[in-house]
């Protein structure tokens, strides 16, 4: 965490850490790993919203875990615009990040050009983030 902003590494160290390294392809030990994600969500969605900076809900869509769905929100102005949100856990998770989708913007907006940097880069309406973000 050297060379992060003193909120960050605040924030960061409320989440428990996901320990286990393993992906859809490997089995229990995938349990594990959903079991960690769900308790870091949790954390940090209860953070959030005693901070009152809550801007997402997210949830499995299958017993899996591989396919999550919710909605995102943003307030600008005292008008809050609320989105869908998709994406699918790639096999080769936690390698691979997650391509999150907001199908309501695909073709509303102009393409967006990728960020080389993490923790996140957006184009056609995916948020790519990097998986090292979540692997602490």
């Amino acid at each position: 965490m050297e060379g992060w902003d003193p909120n960050t590494k605040s924030t960061l160290t409320q989440i428990p850490l996901l320990a286990t390294k393993a992906g859809p392809r490997d089995g229990a030990a995938w349990t594990q790993r959903l079991k960690e994600e769900y308790k870091s969500l949790i954390a940090y969605t209860q953070m959030n919203k005693s901070n009152d900076n809550d801007w997402f809900r997210i949830s499995a869509a299958n017993p899996e875990g591989t396919r999550w769905t919710g909605k995102c929100w943003y307030v600008y102005n005292l008008l809050k615009y609320e989105f869908d949100l998709q994406f699918d856990i790639p096999v080769t998770y936690p390698s691979t990040a997650p391509e999150l989708e907001l199908p309501q913007l695909d073709g509303k907006t102009q393409k967006v050009p990728s960020f080389p940097f993490p923790p996140f880069s957006v184009s056609d309406n995916k948020i790519l983030i990097a998986p090292s973000f979540f692997i602490l």
